[in-house]
């Protein structure tokens, strides 16, 4: 999986898998690093979605205000 493929509700999708699959504590030490890992690569590109969709709001908000 890319995750720059994913839209920021599929990435969030896929780190609420992980937390219930970490939740049930079923999985093998291997498995539980390999996702504590994609979750945080998945969090890290949801706060970059997220200041980038803040920068663009906002430089669109000033623009119009300019206008």
């Amino acid at each position: 999986m890319n995750i720059q493929e994913l839209s920021y509700d599929q990435a969030m999708m896929r780190v609420q898998e992980i937390v219930e699959t970490l939740e049930k504590g079923e999985k093998g030490m291997d498995e539980l690093t390999a996702l504590v890992k994609e979750a945080s690569e998945l969090m890290k590109f949801c706060r970059k979605k997220l200041r980038m969709t803040e920068e663009e709001i906002n430089q669109a908000l000033q623009e119009d205000s300019e206008n």
